[in-house]
């Protein structure tokens, strides 16, 4: 998925078009067919109606987004480094300990 995205924003190529895809998935060793098989079988969008799905569940805005504790807690946008460490690191040791509530 990174380098479809680097296609698309650093080369600005149009990611859309298979013949795009093809040689991308081909440079990365990639079997094309297999790859297209999913897509015209329908488990490929299958796969991002499912993405959809959980983006609702958990009120995923956008991204960057972290969503942690069974979605209780969603970290989203350019959020630092400490703030996502202080989270992580609160979560792990309250489950550690299993008492009371989180302070994150």
């Amino acid at each position: 998925m990174w380098n479809v995205r680097r296609i698309f924003f650093e080369f600005n190529r149009n990611i859309a078009e298979f013949a795009v895809l093809r040689k991308l998935v081909t440079e990365m060793g990639i079997d094309w067919d297999q790859v297209f098989a999913l897509i015209e079988n329908g488990e490929a969008y299958a796969q991002l109606y499912q993405d959809e799905e959980l983006k609702r569940q958990y009120c995923v805005q956008g991204s960057p987004c972290f969503v942690l504790n069974e979605g209780r807690q969603v970290l989203y946008g350019n959020v630092g480094y400490r703030i996502v460490e202080a989270n992580i690191t609160e979560l792990l040791e309250r489950e550690e300990h299993l008492e009371g509530a989180s302070w994150c």
